[in-house]
């Protein structure tokens, strides 16, 4: 009779056995628009609960600054690590919205480290290494058991750059999910 009630109780909370503590980690590429260029970034994130995870993003940004009326080659390479929370998901968490803030650090390269376009048109900035602060907001869509589809959006503000205070990313991208 014991025995009975210990099957009955264990297959009652089998359900929640497999639903406890069971948050992945992802690994995102993603490409699109940077400010008036082009750049792409790849995140892994760490799921620390069902509404929150950390991010470690890496950026990469190729575009160019107009000096007059020359084209000056301009490219930043930039980490940041990131705290989000899930503000809002539905059928789910099928779809869901997440914002995040963190800190960045990397380089900006100014016309290849080059000081001087011609003769006559020189940049003012140097190519140096640049930190601040970066906010997001992503929408994952899940496709299938494993993969997602991620919209994504970031402002970065280079707190000491020469060239661009405040850059945007907005971009698509897919997003693997995996267990470790």
């Amino acid at each position: 009779m014991n025995f009975r009630i210990l099957v009955y109780l264990f297959a009652l909370g089998l359900p929640f056995l497999g639903a406890s503590q069971s948050y992945t980690n992802t690994f995102t590429a993603s490409g699109g628009f940077f400010g008036d260029g082009y750049g792409g970034e790849l995140t892994y994130n760490t799921n620390l609960s069902e509404t929150t995870f950390t991010q470690i993003a890496l950026n990469v940004t190729l575009t160019n600054f107009e000096s007059g009326s020359t084209q000056v080659p301009y490219s930043s390479y930039t980490a940041s690590y990131s705290y989000f929370l899930t503000l809002y998901s539905r059928n789910r968490r099928m779809q869901a919205l997440s914002v995040g803030g963190g800190l960045l650090a990397g380089y900006e390269a100014v016309n290849g480290g080059n000081s001087e376009i011609t003769n006559v048109v020189s940049v003012v900035g140097d190519s140096k290494f640049i930190y601040g602060g970066v906010v997001s907001a992503d929408i994952d869509i899940i496709l299938s058991e494993h993969f997602s589809l991620v919209l994504k959006t970031s402002q970065f503000y280079h707190l000491n750059s020469d060239f661009g205070k405040f850059t945007n990313y907005s971009g698509l991208g897919l997003r693997y999910y995996f267990n470790l």
